[in-house]
């Protein structure tokens, strides 16, 4: 991926991104100064089990419900993590899609929503998830 590589690429979504490709988009969110914000799911995560974990390893506000709507709104506020552009890793999503899908599937909709909210604001929002999803693009190559 090139230093301008960026410019190139959506400005917000919410991708699948195999992991051979992991290093490249890791290397270009640094050179990007974005925030680099990871969690790896836990196995047998419930629902619950991810919306506490996305809450503390996020650093939500103390108001954080824990709960997908809480989990909505905490992602589109403008004062969470200022940062020039943001990249959002989930790994192990596949363990949390085995135990619960259709918390897994909320998650992804709750996602995608969140994307299509922050287009054009505040800088690119990436999501990025190391397990395909009906819905979710492979992340474009740069």
């Amino acid at each position: 991926m090139s230093d301008n590589a960026t410019r190139s690429l959506p400005d917000t979504g919410v991708y699948h991104l195999p992991a051979p490709r992991l290093a490249g988009l890791l290397a270009l969110a640094e050179r990007a100064r974005f925030s680099v914000l990871s969690t790896e799911i836990a196995e047998r995560a419930t629902g619950d089990d991810v919306l506490n974990q996305l809450g503390s390893t996020l650093k939500f506000p103390i108001w954080y419900g824990a709960n997908f709507d809480a989990l909505f709104d905490c992602l589109t506020d403008p004062g969470w993590q200022p940062a020039k552009g943001h990249l959002l890793l989930l790994t192990g999503m596949s363990r949390l899609r085995a135990a619960s899908p259709d918390d897994f599937a909320t998650l992804i909709d709750v996602f995608l929503a969140v994307a299509e909210a922050r287009t054009g604001k505040e800088g690119p929002f990436w999501i990025v998830i190391d397990t395909p999803a009906r819905g979710v693009p492979v992340f474009p190559e740069a």
